[in-house]
């Protein structure tokens, strides 16, 4: 039998608990009221009146009708976050958003050199400049040529290592050394794979300057927000609308120049940039819900504290750091205004790398497989603090550690200005180490190689960076004794470590010294309501020392009177609590004397082994001759004929003197004007008083302060060839550029310091797009015993040269010396 639905009134059957229109649960209907007794017939009398029937028995109905499915909490949540109001989210994303392309956009401007043949455009360096700003939040850089009609070359690669078919010169400028002014690529012929053919390189450079920035940008905005009375749903449409951005500038930021295809890795980006914003916004605006959170745990707060210390103080230090290596930089040689603009999306990577350098940090780079300007093999160096000294000399050292002290006391003063306790302030030190550590470790630059790229070639890896493990061992050095003197410090400048106030605990007022007491106020929220008394007695606030959360912690800001007083009080109302002060003042002195071992430990290993590596270069300077500006007198007559032979027969001494009249590797006195050069690239060679130094990947060069004239010592590792055979081939490829008006004077094998060599001399114009000089070039190259190609060159206007006279190369060849 069917009934009807008591909400939409469509008939249904019986047994159907839901309503099949509206799908609403249908009430069970209540039984039927029996009908009214009539009143007896007369006839039968004898028969009783039956009793109604029972309906069957049937589940009672609910009271009330069940309410919806409720959605989860995390559900809720979203849906909260989706229906906000996105147009104020917009506006605080648009500071990211707009930081991000204002800083493409000032990258973009430059041309880099393209004057009058513009290959890549604006947009396209745009584009390029996204890309590599977008390595910030994670995102990649890599760059891949697969076209060979690209305007940088095509073809197939050269047969040589270097100049084997590549270059003008096996060491450039078609003089014989890579990164002058030479025509061909090294590594690569010009008849085949001039630059580019198949390849590939990726970088990997995170621009911390534009991680700060884009931080700042979001807190900007979220607090905006903030003020507003937004929460936790606001940081979700904020991050979402900073992510979708940097997601579609990361599509963007992938352009094809003819044949090249840069990656940015978007996904990644936009990965990095969400995590980033969540943080930072959901920071910002859950601020005072994070505080009333803490407020209930001293130990967390006390963390809390201790990490924003820190970020604090490694704040200003970086920062400090960051201006002194950019001026530094831009006072460099041949630094530009485009130079300038470049560095500073990388300002706090120069900040931290001049940081580790004032602790005694070297910079490190690694270089292994093989590539175009080193050759093959492997590299391993570092520059520090001797380096610096070799350069600047020994008032740039001392420059630096003293910067190295103002940080490291920074660092220590700063945590124990804003630290409540000793155990903060160990804390505050704690992290700024790992701080250290962390941006340290991501501050450096790395390149993959594998092809040819433009005037670079080769297969392999290649790494630019801080040395991490020494980061750690000076900066426990440094932290460690800068956290130790920091109250100290405090001290000897007249001022006391403020204490750190904190909400009292529990219904009743803090105490406050001098100002009347207050009566107890009922604790309304903390009583429980009781039926019967007796009523619980108020609560009476104890006294405390000032700004304490923890009676049992001696503060930096209290005076030594003031806690011996606190202490026996404590002492003697609590015998448990006065146990646990005693345990974790032992705690205490057991890790201040665990890290004042370590610094001991690790600060006299440091020291005995920069003593040991000092000892041995001052050794190895007392066993060089030397220079020729520390003697009063010259020792040879500068017009002395030394003109380059066949075969040059000098060779250094087997056991050079330590007398200051030996005469200088070679054989051969330094003539009045010159100057004994020990250079850092590993040998020792006399140029003129007065001329540069400058380095170009594994060359080296001493130039003439007027120009046109120089010193190039090349260096080649693990050469595949004999210097010969390699001048022949450099020599082929002079001969196919006619317009260089190449000419030989000599091309011969001999030997040099008894190793097997040639001498290449010749006349050629470097440039002739930009003029008819000529330029005369002598060249006198060796393979050492380790395969090591070595090679001195002497260059200058060829219309002044004259072989009798000359006394550059003559004392250059006769004056080098490979350091052992």
């Amino acid at each position: 039998m069917a009934s009807y639905c008591p909400h939409c009134g469509n008939p249904s059957p019986d047994e159907a608990r839901f309503c099949m229109k509206c799908g609403r649960e249908r009430l069970p209907e209540a039984p039927a009221a029996p009908p009214p007794a009539m009143p007896p017939a007369a006839a039968p009398a004898a028969l009783p009146a039956l009793p109604p029937a029972l309906p069957a028995a049937q589940p009672a109905a609910p009271a009330y009708a069940p309410a919806p499915a409720q959605p989860s909490p995390v559900g809720a949540f979203l849906g909260r976050a989706f229906r906000g109001d996105w147009l104020a989210s917009a506006k605080a994303a648009a500071w990211p958003a707009g930081l991000l392309l204002a800083l493409a956009v000032a990258l973009a401007i430059p041309s880099y050199g393209q004057d009058d043949e513009v290959v890549v455009g604006w947009s396209d360096r745009l584009r390029i400049a996204l890309a590599m700003l977008l390595q910030a939040f994670g995102g990649g850089f890599e760059v891949k040529a697969t076209d060979s009609s690209s305007p940088f070359g095509s073809g197939g690669s050269g047969s040589g290592s270097f100049g084997g078919g590549s270059s003008d010169g096996m060491y450039g400028d078609g003089s014989g050394f890579p990164g002058t002014s030479g025509s061909g690529s090294p590594g690569f012929s010009d008849s085949g794979m001039d630059a580019i053919a198949q390849g590939s390189a990726s970088l990997s450079l995170v621009p911390l300057t534009v991680t700060v920035l884009w931080i700042g940008a979001l807190f900007l905005g979220a607090r905006m927000l903030r003020t507003r009375g937004a929460g936790l749903e606001a940081a979700v449409r904020i991050s979402v609308l900073a992510t979708g951005v940097v997601l579609v500038l990361g599509l963007f930021a992938q352009p094809d120049i003819e044949g090249v295809e840069i990656s940015s890795s978007p996904l990644l980006a936009a990965l990095g940039a969400l995590a980033i914003s969540l943080a930072v916004t959901a920071g910002v605006l859950q601020r005072d819900d994070l505080a009333a959170w803490l407020a209930q745990r001293p130990a967390a707060r006390s963390t809390v504290r201790a990490l924003g210390t820190a970020v604090r103080a490694l704040g200003v230090v970086v920062a400090l750091c960051s201006l002194v290596g950019f001026i530094a930089y831009a006072n460099a040689d041949g630094v530009d205004g485009t130079g300038l603009l470049i560095a500073l999306p990388i300002l706090p990577n120069i900040g931290l790398a001049v940081l580790g350098l004032s602790w005694g940090v070297p910079v490190k780079y690694d270089v292994q497989g093989r590539f175009s300007l080193i050759g093959s093999g492997t590299e391993h160096g570092s520059f520090g603090l001797p380096e610096i000294s070799d350069v600047w000399g020994g008032g740039a050292v001392a420059g630096a550690v003293a910067l190295g002290v103002v940080c490291a006391l920074t660092l220590g003063v700063w945590a124990a200005r804003r630290s409540a306790d000793r155990r903060e302030q160990l804390l505050a030190g704690g992290f700024s180490l790992g701080l250290v550590l962390l941006f340290t470790s991501v501050s450096g630059v790395s390149a993959d190689m594998a092809g040819g790229m433009s005037d670079w070639g080769g297969q392999g890896t290649s790494e630019f960076a801080p040395s991490v493990p020494d980061a750690l061992l000076f900066g426990l050095l440094w932290v460690g004794a800068a956290t130790f003197l920091g109250p100290y410090v405090l001290r000897m400048m007249g001022q006391q470590a403020p204490a750190v106030p904190l909400p009292a605990y529990g219904p009743g007022p803090a105490y406050m010294p001098g100002a009347p007491a207050a009566p107890a106020a009922p604790a309304t929220p903390f009583v429980a309501e009781a039926p019967a008394p007796p009523a619980p007695s108020p609560y009476v606030p104890q006294p405390q020392v000032p700004g304490a959360y923890d009676p049992h912690t001696v503060h930096l800001s209290a005076s030594p009177s003031a806690a011996a007083a606190a202490s026996p009080a404590v002492a003697a109302h609590d015998p448990a609590a006065a146990a646990a002060a005693a345990e974790r003042k032992r705690k205490v002195l057991v890790w201040t004397a665990t890290l004042t071992a370590a610094f001991v430990i690790g600060g006299g290993a440091t020291a005995g082994a920069l003593l040991l590596k000092n000892k041995d270069a001052s050794d190895e300077a007392k066993n060089k001759q030397p220079a020729a500006s520390q003697s009063p007198s010259p020792k040879q007559d500068p017009q002395a004929p030394a003109s380059p032979s066949a075969t040059p027969s000098g060779s250094p001494s087997a056991t050079p003197s330590t007398s200051p009249s030996t005469p200088p590797p070679g054989g051969a006195t330094v003539p009045e004007g010159f100057v004994l050069k020990q250079d850092p690239a590993g040998f020792t060679v006399a140029v003129m008083d007065g001329w540069k130094r400058r380095q170009s990947g594994s060359q080296v060069f001493y130039e003439a302060p007027t120009g046109g004239s120089y010193v190039q010592i090349g260096i080649i590792k693990n050469t595949p060839t004999t210097s010969y055979e390699n001048f022949l081939t450099l020599e082929k490829k002079h001969l196919e550029t006619p317009e260089t008006q190449y000419g030989r004077t000599q091309l011969i094998q001999n030997t040099y310091q008894g190793r097997p060599g040639a001498l290449w001399e010749f006349t050629h114009i470097p440039e002739p797009d930009e003029g008819s000089l000529k330029r005369h070039v002598i060249d006198q190259a060796f393979v050492a015993a380790d395969g090591t190609e070595y090679a001195v060159l002497a260059a200058g206007r060829a219309d002044l040269w004259d072989p009798a006279k000359d006394v550059v190369f003559s004392t250059a060849l006769n004056t080098f010396k490979v350091s052992q």
